[in-house]
């Protein structure tokens, strides 16, 4: 479209746009009233206008504006563009204010996606831009908004005095806009002018074409997560087998569990039956650990079961090249409406009904924490750490190829969890992004998400610059982050999400330079240390040498031995303000590490999260086995234990 049609369709939608006019090339010059002016060449040849030369600014009357003209033509000649009578030029009315830009993208994976930032010729240099959902409420926008540098704005920045709430008006009137017109796949309107009277739309463009839709069919789905009869498809024998894994790590659950395996005869105990069919009852969850070619027979059996949820850790299908296996397992879902995690995957776990359905560690901990993957092997690591970290779960789904259900799906089905309070994801890719930010939108659980993929290159669009400004993972973060979830920048986060939400954190240390290095990582994680109260400096005083300094981070000095951290520790876990309690140990000479590790045990189950961090190598070797054996959180470097806040 021209951006002279622009112009007349954004104003008849309400938009406030500039005076203008426009004309050919070999037509007389119209009568132009609203001096100063801009001047744009206005072809389909000039995508942008900045870059052939196509604009000159502050015109103040008819002489400059025919110079202008001319002075435009032969911008654009040296480009090589050749102009013909089809081509001409538009002229509006300056309006003073800040420049800011708005474009509207179509993704693949989020569908149409707002974006809002810094305006002007050097938008793509300084790329400060927000993103924002079609769907998003007024408080994602604002948190969104907020992300830029540009929303000092409307902080009374070097004395301006514009409403935040004008910026929300202009995101949801361009959210109905794109809305009413499915059509438009690119929108970018830069600069738009910002002042106290509101947003004025100065120059713009817009693509129309065919939209992405959103390929997954709507249904009502049994929860995966109420499990009752339980089929293992391939039990084992062979103790190297997945299939002997998954059977012996299912045996402590508290669920009807069938055995098969087309050979017979029993295993731990169990019958193992040679078909499904000979089952003596019905199956509402199945896990399949047999070669991919016979699966899809299985299925079949098992839909003349009533089964609800299916299991596939069998490989070999999208991840070797095989898409038709996949489409025709979603077909039979869709038709027949159960659920698939995989093919490709870990497996499953319940802690409602200490469900074990991997052929991962038989170590797992039941808790509050769901924790989803798509990587198996990521999965695998995580769930050995959880346990010798005494971290507990709710679920852990391996999602694999994620032929059927999503994390969104998921979510939904988590919400209703009373046993899961956390939800933390390892993501590769994503479906359905827009189900799956109203799936966090919805959440009553805090969500944690470590995506894979940040340095991806950005996607590339000749026509504006809205393209070239929607990198995936720009995207992606910028669009979770608004609807309330927490991007974490080390996959171990996902583990410890009960301890972000801590506020007030204090230090107990024996060293002063890595208790400066925690200080700035919390702060810079925008959580508060806790300030000292004057009889709290006073009961430390009791106990401290007289060269402390009297302030958190509270430094034991480096010559303190186990009882002055136990000390210490008795005063501060009885602060009743303080969340968190970092304890950092840096081998000294006389420094006891073992005896120091000991001392955590006495506090294991204190109502304030204690947190051991050893600094070193060998000297610390033995006090990290003895607080891996107890199941005591720790780490051996200060990033890494404020990695998660």
């Amino acid at each position: 479209m021209k951006e002279s049609e622009i112009y007349e369709q954004l104003t008849s939608f309400g938009f406030k746009t500039p005076n203008f006019c426009s004309f050919k090339l070999n037509d007389p010059l119209p009568k132009i009233d609203f001096y100063p002016v801009a001047l744009k060449i206005e072809s389909p040849k000039v995508v942008h206008k900045s870059d052939f030369g196509g604009v000159i600014l502050s015109i103040p009357n008819e002489m400059v504006l025919k110079e202008a003209i001319k002075e435009i033509i032969s911008n654009v000649a040296q480009k090589g563009v050749e102009l013909d009578s089809s081509d001409g030029f538009i002229v509006t009315a300056m309006t003073k204010g800040v420049e800011v830009y708005v474009g509207v993208v179509d993704d693949e994976i989020f569908g149409k996606v707002i974006l809002f930032g810094k305006g002007g010729v050097y938008l793509e240099m300084y790329k400060d831009v927000c993103y924002i959902d079609t769907k998003a409420s007024d408080e994602e926008i604002i948190r969104a908004i907020k992300s830029t540098k540009i929303s000092k704005v409307f902080d009374n920045f070097r004395g301006t005095k514009i409403d935040i709430r004008l910026g929300v008006e202009f995101i949801k009137k361009v959210q109905l806009f794109v809305e009413q017109n499915p059509d438009i796949i690119e929108l970018d309107f830069n600069p738009v002018i910002l002042n106290q009277d509101g947003f004025t739309i100065v120059d713009s463009r817009i693509k129309k074409g065919v939209p992405f839709e959103q390929k997954e069919l709507p249904r009502n789905r049994p929860n995966f997560f109420e499990n009752q009869k339980i089929a293992v498809i391939g039990a084992s024998e062979q103790e190297l087998k997945v299939g002997y894994a998954v059977a012996k790590n299912s045996l402590i659950s508290h669920c009807d569990v069938y055995f098969i395996n087309q050979k017979g005869g029993y295993l731990f105990g169990r019958e193992l039956y040679t078909k499904v069919s000979h089952l003596p009852t019905d199956i509402d969850t199945a896990v399949i650990t047999i070669p991919s070619k016979f699966v899809l027979e299985v299925i079949e059996e098992l839909i003349q079961k009533n089964i609800k949820n299916l299991v596939i850790i069998s490989a070999g299908f999208k991840e070797v090249g095989d898409l038709t296996s996949e489409d025709k397992i979603k077909e039979l879902a869709n038709i027949h409406n159960f659920n698939i995690i995989g093919p490709n995957c870990l497996g499953y776990f319940n802690g409602n009904k200490n469900l074990n359905l991997t052929f991962g560690t038989d170590h797992v901990l039941k808790g509050n924490l769901a924790l989803l993957s798509q990587s198996g092997a990521v999965l695998s690591a995580l769930m050995d750490k959880a346990y010798v970290n005494n971290i507990g779960f709710s679920h852990i789904v391996s999602v694999g190829n994620m032929v059927d259900l999503n994390f969104a799906q998921m979510i939904e089905m988590l919400n209703e969890d009373e046993l899961c309070q956390y939800i933390s994801i390892y993501a590769e890719g994503i479906k359905d992004g827009k189900r799956f930010l109203q799936a966090i939108r919805n959440s009553k659980k805090p969500i944690y998400i470590f995506k894979t993929g940040k340095n991806e290159a950005s996607k590339k669009a000749a026509f504006s610059h809205t393209g070239n400004l929607s990198g995936n993972y720009d995207m992606f973060k910028g669009l979770i982050q608004s609807v309330g979830s927490k991007i974490q920048d080390n996959i171990e986060a996902l583990l410890f999400n009960p301890l972000n939400v801590v506020e007030n954190i204090l230090i107990v240390t024996n060293a002063g330079g890595p208790a400066s290095i925690l200080t700035d990582y919390i702060i810079d994680k925008g959580k508060k240390m806790y300030e000292l109260s004057d009889a709290e400096i006073a009961l430390l005083d009791s106990v401290l040498p007289f060269n402390w300094p009297k302030s958190n981070p509270v430094d034991i000095i480096g010559d303190a031995m186990c009882d002055r951290y136990e000390k210490t520790l008795d005063i501060v876990t009885k602060f009743d303000k303080v969340d968190m309690i970092y304890v950092l140990i840096t081998p000294q000479f006389m420094t006891d590490c073992l005896a120091i590790a000991e001392l955590f045990v006495k506090y294991k189950n204190s109502d304030k999260k204690i947190i051991p961090i050893f600094l070193g190598g060998e000297l610390v070797k033995d006090a990290l086995t003895y607080l891996r054996a107890h199941k005591i959180l720790s780490f051996t470097s200060t990033q890494e234990a404020s990695a998660f806040l």
